[in-house]
């Protein structure tokens, strides 16, 4: 494994949870610790449901969305939790696999999409109740290689640039089903894009029935790392390593990069009508009132580690960090306002639960979290 793979694999907190306890079956995975009995017993985790947890919404989480009034938060081993009132109680539904979840959205109250480690991409028609899996890496190490085999093959004016695009599946195959998925987005419940490590991308158009590779749709020819995508005030933009944003340009298809003037990673890419902000390692926040042409650092008052954010009810920015720590901007101004959360764990993924409350998912588990009313 490479130092890159690690790098982007940070984003997840299931990842480094994993590696430092170290139990039987990640250890088995990953050739970690003695070889015993216990590693000839070993089931991949795609193969797997999750195993039901005594107490689910305690387990490490990295993501939560809203789907309608409920909450949905996934996690470490492939679990996955929901609540009906608000964070004040939380159940396990079931889910197809092992593999530890990163990531997750609905574009409305019933379809939802979760995706993670090994390729995998999850699937919900009824708010989070049950999952299907529509792609892992498996299925898409065989399928994305012979998409660019095939464009390869046709020999047309872009052959040698599907040869690119060709040994890059090729070599991302050569990992197995291994490498994850960091986050996926939904314009509506049709077109959809998952975004991961090494630049990859998948792209669907009929709600996941296909998703297709999409290395050929962004200008990423280093292949960097993405970390998320979102969709921010009619447009769409991915962040990732080295500073890269890329935003979606629709008359073409293509997404564009920008130059945000950072070199670091972006975890994360969050904001309205007004604003966009970009955050990442070190508390960095840059933000841009032009839709990405232009940036300008933020001044955000720590060096905690920023991996995820959402829009209030009220329009203001929440960002959380390694540290039990919030940061709140003023959907105008920008200006950052610091909230030290009650509960103590890193935080990892956050969604907005009305005008002024907030779902957390980290180290610890599921939290809910009070913000405060709009001063």
């Amino acid at each position: 494994m490479t130092f890159r793979s690690v790098q982007c694999m940070t984003a997840s907190v299931t990842a480094l949870v994993a590696a430092l306890a170290c139990p039987p079956a990640f250890a088995a995975a990953t050739g970690a610790g003695p070889q015993t009995a216990s590693a000839a017993r070993f089931i991949d985790p795609l193969d797997a449901p999750a195993e039901a947890a005594v107490s689910p919404a305690t387990r490490p989480m990295t993501a939560v969305a809203s789907a309608g009034q409920r909450l949905v938060g996934v996690g470490q081993r492939g679990v996955i939790v929901v609540s009906d009132d608000h964070g004040q109680h939380w159940r396990q539904v079931a889910s197809p696999v092992q593999s530890d979840l990163t990531a997750i959205t609905f574009p409305t109250a019933t379809e939802g999409w979760a995706v993670g480690h090994d390729g995998v991409i999850l699937h919900t028609s009824n708010g989070g109740t049950s999952w299907t899996k529509q792609l892992d890496g498996r299925i898409s190490n065989e399928r994305f290689v012979a998409y660019y085999r095939a464009a390869v093959a046709r020999g047309d004016a872009n052959a040698a640039v599907s040869q690119t695009y060709l040994k890059q599946e090729e070599n991302n195959a050569k990992a197995g089903p291994s490498l994850p998925y960091l986050d996926v987005w939904f314009d509506d419940a049709s077109h959809g894009y998952a975004v991961g490590s090494f630049g990859s991308i998948a792209v669907t158009s009929d709600g996941g029935k296909t998703w297709q590779p999409g290395l050929e749709h962004i200008d990423n020819p280093d292949f960097l790392n993405l970390n998320a995508i979102r969709g921010v005030g009619g447009e769409v933009y991915i962040a990732g390593e080295r500073g890269t944003v890329f935003k979606l340009d629709r008359a073409s298809g293509q997404f564009k990069r920008l130059q945000s003037g950072y070199t670091g990673s972006f975890f994360g890419i969050v904001g309205n009508d007004k604003r966009l902000f970009a955050f990442g390692l070190r508390g960095t926040v840059y933000q841009s009132t032009d839709r990405g042409a232009s940036w300008q650092k933020a001044d955000t008052g720590t060096d905690s580690t920023l991996n995820g954010a959402t829009v209030l009810g009220d329009g203001r920015i929440v960002i959380c960090g390694s540290r039990a720590m919030l940061l709140v901007a003023d959907p105008v101004s920008g200006v950052f306002q610091r909230v030290s959360a009650d509960t103590p764990m890193l935080f990892a993924g956050i969604a907005a639960d009305g005008a002024d409350r907030v779902a957390l998912g980290g180290s610890s588990g599921m939290s809910v979290e009070a913000i405060g009313a709009r001063r």
